[in-house]
């Protein structure tokens, strides 16, 4: 557990609001005074996989209450709450229609919020606030048509049209996790699961290279002196993306042949979000995009040459694993504001 920014404040005066990023295995939390401008902390803490969605919820509240005592904010003064979930979210109804990372069901999480806090609340899709946060204080500043693609565990897109975030007819808007790029990813699928990773997600998120590069280990051609056997401790079946990634730095064979499929098969997903909405802007972020943003930005890029009718600007997300909470932050304020 992690506390950053000022840390605690005293005995904080008036009212404030929390952002909170709620990612497979970490959550961020910040506090922020309701008027902008003033100090920001923050907190990071193991995301509680285990449980129903009722005993995740009062898990998570509890874990604000706690960091708000110990900030000096007491839980009274804390008047508003933004929250980022991994997963499909109608924010005038507060239904979670899909979340992959916790295998819940479609659910209505507000009554099961509102069993632990009374304030005013903000519910959307992780990267969706992302996105917010990005144009709020971001590499998207002043970019009112762009797209923010997070590739981590999984994959999701955040689409903002004439400076709107544009969410769709259920709020599922860009969830290209599950758009098809090519017959790879197929085998077997009679439908799409909305619980379960996409065909994108199989070939080209952090999961999904890892995935590529334990079947690719256990074919009979791969060299079993490659550096991303050696990173794995030598068992396959351990093997990570961020192993990939490493070895892919220094070159290594069986690393770059994962690695070329996952970056072609971005840039065809790219290629079609440009030919559809014609964004000035895509931003990169997520773990595998963060890792090492002139390679996998590179990669994209070189490969996105020639396969796009029209320019687009490529950009690493600037404000990193705090974009979701900021983006909260921002989201719950202008609610505030709008009462």
């Amino acid at each position: 557990m992690s506390t950053l920014g000022k840390g605690t404040l005293g005995q904080a005066e008036g009212e404030w609001l929390a952002g909170i990023d709620v990612g497979g295995t970490k959550t961020l939390m910040m506090l922020s005074p309701i008027a902008s401008g003033g100090p920001t902390i923050q907190r990071k803490i193991g995301t509680r996989t285990s449980g129903s969605p009722a005993e995740f919820i009062d898990w998570l509240f509890a874990e604000l209450k706690q960091f708000g005592e110990d900030s000096g904010i007491p839980y009274a003064r804390l008047v508003g709450v933004g929250i980022g979930f991994p997963g499909i979210i109608q924010d005038a109804r507060g239904i979670l229609l899909n979340a992959p990372a916790f295998h819940w069901p479609q659910l209505d999480i507000r009554p099961l919020i509102r069993k632990v806090y009374a304030g005013r609340i903000y519910l959307d899709n992780d990267v969706n606030l992302a996105a917010i946060g990005e144009h709020a204080e971001g590499a998207a500043q002043g970019c009112d048509d762009f797209a923010m693609i997070t590739v981590g565990t999984g994959i999701g897109c955040a689409l903002f049209l004439d400076g709107r975030l544009y969410g769709g007819h259920e709020g599922g808007a860009g969830e290209i996790g599950h758009l098809i790029v090519g017959d790879a990813g197929l085998e077997g699928r009679a439908g799409s699961d909305p619980n379960e990773f996409g065909v994108l997600e199989q070939m080209a998120s952090g999961t999904g290279i890892a995935l590529q590069a334990r079947r690719r280990f256990s074919e009979h051609d791969a060299d079993p002196s490659s550096a991303v056997l050696e990173l794995a401790g030598g068992d396959q079946a351990r093997i990570e993306a961020r192993h990939v990634l490493e070895a892919a730095k220094d070159d290594d064979p069986e690393a770059l042949r994962v690695m070329d499929r996952a970056l072609g098969y971005m840039a065809r997903c790219i290629a079609n979000i440009v030919g559809l909405l014609n964004p000035a802007l895509v931003i990169l972020g997520g773990g595998v995009a963060a890792a090492d943003p002139d390679y996998y930005l590179g990669g994209i890029a070189e490969r996105l040459a020639g396969l796009t009718a029209v320019p687009v600007a490529l950009a690493p997300a600037r404000l990193g694993n705090e974009a979701g909470a900021t983006g909260a932050l921002v989201a719950v304020r202008a609610k505030l504001s709008a009462r």
